[in-house]
């Protein structure tokens, strides 16, 4: 039997002018707050896979890339997390970017896929905090290549 691979994903980190990051809560876990992020497609680089996620999960394309991350991290997903990626994939491997809104921009739910059912503001440790455990390690790696502290 093969091996499972590490799905190629991407995570945008959108940062305001008070260095705080936009959050969404899933519309199928509610009360569960996230980064938009999602898996690159196959003859996809990791910005055009980025332009994609976020036009899908948070509305728009109305946005700069201030920084690309340097390295990727990854994370392995749990033995009995349900759902198809987790069945197909062995975890994910990871490229930040760090992005910001152009001016009067921001997440639009009305085009976006509905993945999200609302947005939020947080300083960078409060959305760390509120990561999973399984997950932690990688955004902590995340956060500092694309030179967000987290203390």
């Amino acid at each position: 039997m093969l091996e499972k691979k590490y799905r190629q994903s991407v995570v945008g980190v959108f940062v305001n002018i008070e260095g705080k990051v936009l959050l969404g809560e899933r519309s199928d876990a509610p009360g569960s707050w996230q980064m938009p992020q999602g898996g690159v497609e196959a003859g996809e680089n990791p910005e055009a896979g980025l332009r994609r996620e976020m036009r899908e999960e948070i509305g728009t394309t109305a946005f700069q890339i201030i920084r690309w991350g340097e390295h990727q991290c990854r994370y392995e997903f749990p033995a009995d997390l349900p759902g198809n990626v987790a069945k197909k994939y062995r975890g994910q491997e990871q490229t930040w970017f760090l992005l910001q809104f152009d001016l009067n921009a921001g997440p639009d739910l009305a085009h976006s896929d509905r993945e999200f059912s609302a947005f939020r503001w947080e300083l960078p440790a409060v959305a760390l905090d509120g990561i999973i455990d399984w997950k932690r390690d990688c955004y902590e790696q995340g956060f500092k290549s694309i030179g967000i502290p987290t203390k």
